[in-house]
């Protein structure tokens, strides 16, 4: 008896589905790309329960007539090639006639459309890909299409479907890559019967950016262009300058020959570009098209049409890394050359006796301290007032148990203020005694790191990463109990919709970290109070952060989700009230800093794993002197 047997053919077709359509943007996508490979001049998606239980596409293109509106979900029925030579020739999107046919294949379609010349449309009803009744239908010129009930009939792939949320970002991802690819077009977007966005036409890219972000990050994108040297590629588009940027990389869309794509290389090349100009972990806003020869270029590598592979990627790469170089070294360069209008001495003087009450930053700088001795290094750039009020706010942290007690105290800048009594230096260095026995402070280098004079040789210590390691660990004991203070003038913050989705769902989180959010409107959020420690942190910045991790963690549970939302925000915050290298320090704070140091567990590495401390030992000093063998 044989073993092998020819599958039914629905059943082939639910496998091959598969292939093309894995989650509801995949149809979203196959959907939108036929209404613009239509004509449609205006395009609307509606969405239900992320698309899971409907997906409704409704255009003003040309249409179908009753014939080909029966043949159209039959397997590899394209209207766009009639051989595989023409492939290398294509710019339209849909070619292999597999998406309606495999669409159909696992969910309930309905499919109302008509011609302009027409005088009626007709309606198709198809349930798993099956006809199950056919019509005519009154309406207007173009295609309505709507796909219900997705994988009902396929439940092992359904079970595989993410969150609402992520399919639904997923959702939202595809769309604003058409929007920003096709500017010329009107584009509806709705969700559960709320309109999420509407975009006009327009006739920039910049334009675009503003309707579906804000305005602000749409006059702050920096558009360029450029080709290579035998114009076989060429490429344009918009990036943020290095003061707009994410926690990930959402916000990148590149376009190869007016195809939304995924490619590792481009992406890569792009952020390239933003060597030493971004922070770590930081990426873009970009909206890049690349414009290649046909026949250097593979479209038809993935089932999806996600992805393509380039005859010479090298040359593609180098250029667009290069280019984006280029364009934010000209603004850079065209920022530092704007002439600087020097403020008169009444306003300076006026900005002097304001920042005597507002400036963070130390005025001392203890390079050299030890118990020994009692030479001090004082900045001569400010004279520093008296620093009681400083060993006041010192004493205050102290008394509250104020988890900055290590961070800088305050100090006052003023341009009238008389030089410091020595007395205060010598009441600080008597309490050198206070110190452990085994070592003693030499003092600050580099305004980073704390140099001990241990037994056993020169201790080097981080102060930042000593300092966010002690502020971690205290924060874990105590941080649902932080101080809060209420924010005279509340903050609004503008996001995205989606971003201010989800950080409603998380203002719990927020709450149990004394950060006091809610949602104000559909872009923007509203802070209403911070912790104490978090005075000179920005909040917006960490909630912006979180949004990140969540798009990170979208394939765990809602447990383990949770549990890394508390550790990294845990470590986000002690990371930003930390003392940061550059800060000087006073021999007061050095010594409050060690002794917390100590006393505190998992003090070999701060949060992120990057050692607090570093010995060298006498042994290995002697052997650089020559003074062992």
């Amino acid at each position: 008896m044989s073993k092998i047997k020819r599958l039914p053919l629905h059943e082939a077709q639910k496998i091959a589905a598969g292939e093309v359509v894995d989650r509801p943007a995949n149809v979203v996508k196959e959907l939108v790309e036929n209404a613009l490979d239509a004509g449609s001049t205006q395009i609307t998606v509606y969405i239900e329960q992320a698309g899971k239980k409907l997906i409704r596409v409704v255009d003003n293109g040309s249409g179908m007539d009753p014939e080909d509106a029966r043949i159209c979900f039959e397997q590899h029925a394209t209207s766009k090639i009639s051989s595989v030579e023409e492939l290398q020739q294509i710019i339209t999107f849909g070619f292999r006639g597999e998406a309606l046919s495999s669409i159909a294949a696992v969910s309930t379609v309905t499919l109302v459309t008509k011609t302009e010349q027409a005088e009626h449309g007709i309606k198709l009803f198809l349930v798993h890909g099956e006809m199950r009744e056919g019509a005519i239908a009154a309406c207007t010129t173009g295609t309505d299409i709507s796909v219900a009930h997705l994988f009902d009939n396929v439940p092992a792939r359904k079970k595989f479907l993410k969150k609402d949320e992520t399919e639904w970002r997923a959702i939202i991802q595809v769309m604003h890559a058409f929007c920003l690819d096709y500017t010329s077009v009107h584009f509806r977007l709705v969700h559960d019967g709320r309109q999420i966005f509407l975009c006009h036409r327009t006739e920039t890219l910049e334009q675009r950016i503003a309707q579906l972000w804000d305005a602000p990050l749409a006059q702050s994108m920096l558009s360029f262009q450029d080709s290579s040297a035998d114009r076989s590629v060429s490429i344009h588009g918009v990036i943020s300058h290095h003061q707009n940027y994410r926690y990930d990389r959402s916000m990148i869309y590149l376009f190869v020959n007016r195809r939304w794509v995924k490619n590792h290389q481009l992406s890569q090349a792009l952020i390239k570009g933003y060597h030493h100009v971004l922070p770590p972990g930081r990426y873009p806003v970009a909206c890049l098209f690349v414009d290649v020869d046909t026949a250097q270029v593979d479209i038809n590598i993935h089932p999806r049409k996600e992805e393509v592979l380039f005859l010479h990627p090298v040359k593609v790469t180098n250029l667009v890394q290069s280019a984006v170089k280029k364009r934010l070294e000209e603004q850079l360069s065209a920022h530092l050359k704007k002439p600087i209008e020097l403020a008169s001495v009444q306003t300076q003087n006026a900005m002097v006796h304001q920042n005597r009450w507002m400036h963070p930053r130390k005025t001392l700088s203890f390079n050299h301290i030890t118990p020994e001795s009692s030479s001090l290094n004082v900045s001569s750039s400010v004279s520093p007032t008296v620093v009681a009020s400083e060993t006041e706010v010192i004493n205050k942290m102290r008394s509250d148990g104020s988890s900055r007690e290590s961070v800088h105290a305050v100090s006052v800048y003023s341009s009238d203020a008389p030089i410091i009594n020595q007395n205060i230096f010598a009441q600080q260095q008597a309490q050198v005694e206070s110190l452990p026995q085994q070592y003693s402070i030499i003092g600050q280098y580099n305004r980073t790191y704390i140099l001990v004079d241990h037994p056993e040789g020169l201790f080097v210590i981080d102060q930042h990463a000593a300092h966010e390691r002690i502020l971690y660990e205290q924060f874990g004991s105590r941080f649902h109990d932080a101080d809060t203070i209420q924010v005279l003038f509340p903050h609004i913050m503008t996001f995205t919709e989606y971003e201010v989705d989800i950080l409603e769902r998380y203002t719990w989180l927020f709450q149990q970290y004394g950060i006091g959010v809610s949602r104000f409107g559909s872009h923007q959020m509203v802070l209403e109070s911070t912790p104490v420690y978090a005075q000179n942190i920005s909040l917006e910045e960490i909630l912006r952060q979180v949004v990140g991790w969540v798009e990170e963690l979208n394939h765990v549970n809602e447990a383990h989700l949770h549990k890394a939302l508390h550790e990294r925000l845990r470590a986000q915050m002690a990371c930003k009230a930390a003392v940061k290298a550059g800060d000087e320090l006073t021999y007061e704070h050095m010594k409050k800093l060690l002794q917390d140091l100590d006393a505190t567990n998992n003090r070999l590495t701060c949060p992120h794993g990057r050692p607090t401390g570093w010995l060298l030992s006498l042994y290995d000093l002697e052997k650089k002197f020559k003074r062992r063998m």
